[in-house]
């Protein structure tokens, strides 16, 4: 009589692909069954569940090292965290020196302002520009630990008188500002700069 558990078929070659498939015979098992094969260097015999617990724990190592394998690139990046420094106020050589920052502030706006003629379509970009250009001059002094904003407005003159305000809350110990105003023989422009200490 046939044994039930051992099923034998032929597979035919097929050229699909590049790859060619040999057209050996091959054996599919049941789960539950014992094969023993022998060869003749010796006897090799494989018992228990074929397919089992073994082919899983082997599926689920593929698993794993094919998932380790394929680069993230959103998750390989390291997150550097920072202790607190606990500062509440700046040490001495980092307060914010109010004439010192006048001094540069005001060479920058008179340099940018030298020759300038108003034009209303043009003044959004120039006051962009001149906002950029100070706020980056004011960055390379020793006020570590400020926030800074700067804001620019630019105007035509024709007689008229203007007053800029603004309201702030904020630690009046260490936080600063600053209103300077230029003129041209057509245009005015007045900057304000505000540094806010982060504790």
């Amino acid at each position: 009589m046939a044994d039930l558990n051992t099923v034998t078929e032929e597979i035919p070659v097929e050229t699909h692909s590049s790859e060619k498939r040999s057209s050996k015979p091959r054996v599919s098992v049941a789960r539950n069954a014992n094969v023993s094969s022998t060869t003749g260097a010796g006897s090799n015999s494989v018992g228990g569940s074929v397919g089992g617990g073994g082919a899983a724990a082997n599926q689920r190592a593929r698993r794993q090292s094919s998932r380790t394998s394929i680069p993230r690139a959103g998750f390989d990046r390291r997150l550097i965290r920072y202790e607190n420094t606990y500062c509440m106020d700046p040490d001495d050589d980092h307060k914010v020196d109010i004439a010192r920052l006048r001094r540069v502030a005001s060479s920058v706006i008179e340099t940018a302002i030298a020759g300038y003629k108003y034009d209303p379509n043009q003044g959004k970009q120039f006051s962009v520009a001149l906002a950029d250009r100070v706020r980056s001059q004011i960055k390379q002094l020793p006020f570590q630990r400020y926030k800074l904003v700067v804001q620019v407005s630019i105007g035509e003159k024709k007689g008229q008188d203007l007053r800029v305000a603004s309201r702030c809350m904020w630690d009046l110990k260490w936080d600063r500002h600053l209103t300077i105003t230029k003129e041209t023989s057509d245009a005015y422009v007045t900057v304000t700069i505000f540094l806010v200490y982060t504790e």
